[in-house]
């Protein structure tokens, strides 16, 4: 059975998760936490980084190659365009909407969750066992110290990341005004990747209320800015047509 290892908190995570669910195979799930995942990645993987999926004793890392590899085994499911062109600008716009809007959001978003602890807890726990929280509560300043060294997050990386998240939002709204799909007439692994790197700001467990609480000011606030945009009708959209139950909720 294939199996999947993952931060359950992680938008690049939910992309991989994501394209698992839409091929409708039996797989597994193993979620891990910041820092202790290392324990299992360097043990499978040439790098670091989650996603990682198994197959056996094949190993993918990465979302992007974990979707190509489903799309080499399961065709049919294809989230890939057919067509040349239009498969390569669907490889071009997940390229740009990782680093543009994973990145920097990712980025951003933890330079205020990690610094109060309250709010780290109640984001990077979610899907954790009871084990699992525990070690993570014990060595929270020691996981925060490396996600914030792995991530590169300081004051000047993350006061350049919020400007740069917005001119790829406007970029991707412009793209889609008018349109359902970013590249041709079909849901594409552009599309999915663009709704899982955003899915960090839909209501966590449908709970609007709930979430607002769990969410420090600065992030709060510009949330609700980005409630307002377009964009964002198109992000409930999108999940609401194409995302099968996810495996990332706890």
């Amino acid at each position: 059975m294939l199996t999947l290892y993952q931060f359950p908190f992680s938008h690049f995570c939910e992309k991989a998760c994501w394209a698992l669910d839409l091929k409708q195979q039996p797989y597994r799930v193993v979620n891990l936490l910041p820092a202790l995942h290392l324990l299992w990645s360097r043990r499978m993987a040439s790098a670091s980084s989650l996603p990682i999926l198994r197959d056996g004793a094949y190993i993918v890392q990465d979302s992007s190659a974990i979707i190509d590899f489903l799309d080499l085994r399961w065709p049919q499911l294809g989230l890939t365009p057919t067509e040349p062109a239009l498969a390569g600008q669907a490889r071009e716009w997940e390229r740009w909407l990782g680093e543009e809007i994973g990145v920097p959001l990712r980025l951003w978003f933890y330079s205020h969750v990690l610094r109060q602890r309250q709010y780290a807890m109640a984001f990077l726990l979610r899907g954790a066992s009871r084990g699992q929280g525990l070690v993570f509560q014990a060595l929270f300043g020691l996981i925060r110290h490396a996600m914030f060294y792995k991530m590169q997050i300081n004051p000047h990386s993350a006061a350049a990341a919020l400007p740069q998240l917005e001119r790829a939002l406007d970029t991707l709204e412009a793209a889609l005004h008018g349109r359902d799909y970013l590249v041709g007439n079909a849901f594409s692994r552009a599309d999915l990747t663009a709704a899982a790197l955003l899915w960090p700001m839909l209501p966590w467990n449908g709970d609007e209320a709930a979430m607002r609480d769990c969410l420090p000011d600065a992030v709060g606030q510009w949330r609700q800015g980005l409630v307002q945009r377009p964009l964002y009708g198109w992000l409930q959209r999108t999940y609401h047509l194409h995302r099968p139950a996810s495996c990332i909720q706890p």
